[in-house]
């Protein structure tokens, strides 16, 4: 049986927590993330390149391509020189790739490349882990 104490923020707010975290799907999640990225094998980033990158793999995903200028209208994300900065940061990680379509030379298509794609793949197995612990 999980136990749960109120916890009082600013004498306005009253949470109850439930000390039995074992439970939280997201929080074994995250103590797997946390785990993980203490592997020498995983790149490390910060969070604003994890974003763009993920931002990358979703347009992917849905078939839409993003092009580097996508990557810098970004705004959620930070400036467009932070977004570039980014963008070379994830190329010359080789976590992503600028490709051209077919005879037009100057519109740059990003993808993810297969060491971002296993990265993508290993934090799948990190969620699937953390439902299956019980």
């Amino acid at each position: 049986m999980a136990s749960s104490y109120t916890f009082a923020y600013n004498d306005r707010i009253e949470i109850d927590i439930d000390t039995d975290m074992k439970k939280n799907y997201y929080i074994n999640f995250l103590n797997l993330l946390k785990a993980l990225q203490q592997a020498p094998e995983i790149v490390s980033l910060d969070t604003t390149s994890k974003q763009v990158l993920e931002e990358i793999a979703i347009g992917v995903a849905n078939e839409k391509l993003l092009t580097v200028s996508d990557v810098m209208a970004l705004k959620h994300l930070g400036s467009p020189a932070t977004l570039h900065r980014k963008l070379d940061l994830l190329l010359n990680a080789q976590l992503v790739e600028a490709t051209f379509s077919g005879t037009n030379r100057r519109t740059k298509y990003l993808k993810p490349t297969q060491q971002a794609l296993n990265y993508f793949n290993t934090l799948g197995g990190l969620v699937q882990q953390a439902i299956n612990i019980r």
